[in-house]
């Protein structure tokens, strides 16, 4: 290992979130005023030679712990809620569902930076991820259209939250903000690939995406739209990321203030896509597992 100088593994940014709902209505739960609450983390951030990682500018580690991630978040966000949310971009513009429609939202994401400084490395690539959560039951008390087909009144659905998760990775590349957003692949049709252009409203009618999941749900337990969703625009996303596709995320470039040849910096945010079609209220208190690699490469 010592002689791949370039190579970086944050063997974990392994984020373990569990999710706590403040209310049990049966509705899809983005049309409630349902919040969840952040337990503590368990993280690590690991660096291999050649490369130091810090959460601060200020002190730089080659392994960050669990207590200096979580003692992070809790000094920079306090007692976090994540919300209902949705995003062009993956980065700003974050909108939640106000009293008549979408409003920009002030808070509801994980926003943690990283900073790296190398004296080899001249670039940062996302090499692999990993989005998981348990399984859990939940019983419709309609008949409805899921993501899986026909759900009777009374019959019980899995539900995996990871499903309804978002993770973006913010750097700049050739002098250029770069976002990479991912999003659980499609699997077995359990899953729905929400993804978007950035620019188009998502189709959420009966017709279109929301014949199926907690929107077609919602449609037939209210036979209505939800106000403002006609205006969602969602951010393009990524389903892939392994070590056969890496993403560039940034570019490490020449550095005077931290000490070493280069150095750059990440942006990783987390939140729940409140319009995905597996955004249930059952999806609250679950437990949501994050796990990030990152290799060091050339620019």
């Amino acid at each position: 290992m010592n002689r791949i100088a370039r190579k970086l593994v944050l063997s974990a940014l392994t984020v373990v979130l569990t999710v706590v709902a403040l209310g049990t209505t049966t509705f899809a739960w983005f049309t409630l005023t349902n919040t969840a609450v952040v337990q503590p983390f368990q993280a690590n951030i690991v660096a291999d030679t050649g490369i130091e990682v810090s959460l601060d500018e200020i002190d730089w580690y080659t392994s960050i712990s669990e207590t200096l991630i979580e003692t992070y978040i809790t000094d920079t966000f306090g007692a976090f809620n994540f919300v209902h949310l949705t995003t062009v971009n993956g980065y700003g513009s974050f909108k939640t569902l106000g009293a008549t429609g979408l409003e920009d939202a002030a808070s509801g994401w994980l926003q943690i930076p990283l900073y790296f400084r190398s004296n080899s490395a001249t670039a940062i690539d996302w090499s692999a991820v990993t989005l998981t959560s348990p399984l859990s039951q939940w019983q419709s008390d309609v008949a409805f259209t899921s993501t899986t087909g026909a759900i009777s009144a009374g019959e019980f659905l899995d539900q995996d939250a990871s499903n309804a998760m978002r993770i973006s990775i913010q750097g700049t590349v050739a002098a250029a903000n770069n976002v990479v957003v991912f999003e659980r692949a499609a699997t077995n049709n359990f899953n729905v690939v929400l993804g978007g252009d950035g620019t188009t409203p998502i189709d959420y009618s009966n017709a279109g995406i929301g014949n199926a999941g907690s929107y077609n749900y919602y449609y037939i337990k209210t036979n209505a739209l939800i106000t403002g969703t006609d205006a969602v625009v969602a951010a393009p996303t990524v389903t892939v990321i392994n070590a056969g596709a890496v993403q560039r995320v940034t570019d490490l470039v020449a550095d005077v203030q931290y000490g070493t040849a280069y150095a750059g910096q990440i942006i990783i945010r987390i939140w729940l896509e409140g319009w995905d079609a597996d955004a249930y209220n059952s999806i609250l208190a679950r437990q949501i597992e994050a796990g990030f690699t990152f290799i060091g490469g050339t620019a």
